[in-house]
């Protein structure tokens, strides 16, 4: 009998808060593991830890005290983690937050990357430069993950982003 390839995905989630996107990652995480894919998750709050099952290696910061940090440091210190790891491991990327700087850390080194993108484009593309950025980094995406029919309407007109 053979023996199903183990999938392995890098689950990438500076910071852990409380909400639908959340929700959302422990759900989909959970799903995984129960279905053989061998998951790492980076995170500057290991605190969730006990969310997770036992199989899920969690990579954080060495820093003592990260629950006070703010948002851009972890997504800092998170970066260098995923940067780090990926550099040694062929792993496909599930980016939660911090999807642009995911891109590009991914596909640097030639992995694979699905983006979760919670929020609507009008909400977020607001300045001229950000939507030129999102425009070119977004298409590098392998496959984007969105909440609604309505949301891949609106990241198609705004970023002619085309789905297969």
């Amino acid at each position: 009998m053979l023996k199903k390839k183990q999938i392995n995905i890098l689950v990438f989630i500076p910071s852990i808060e409380s909400g639908g996107v959340e929700k959302n990652l422990f759900l989909i995480i959970n799903f995984l593991i129960k279905n053989n894919f061998n998951i790492v998750l980076i995170t500057a709050n290991p605190e969730s830890k006990k969310k997770f099952h036992k199989k899920i290696k969690i990579i954080s910061p060495k820093i003592i005290n990260t629950h006070n940090l703010s948002r851009y440091k972890k997504y800092f210190y998170c970066l260098f983690l995923l940067f780090k790891f990926l550099s040694n491991n062929n792993f496909t990327v599930l980016s939660f937050q911090a999807n642009l700087y995911a891109i590009i850390v991914a596909k640097v080194l030639r992995r694979k990357i699905i983006i979760r993108s919670n929020s609507s484009p009008s909400g977020w593309s607001q300045n001229p430069i950000k939507k030129i950025i999102y425009k070119i980094l977004l298409k590098f995406a392998d496959t984007i993950i969105v909440r609604s029919e309505e949301h891949t309407s609106e990241l198609q007109s705004h970023w002619y982003i085309s789905y297969a």
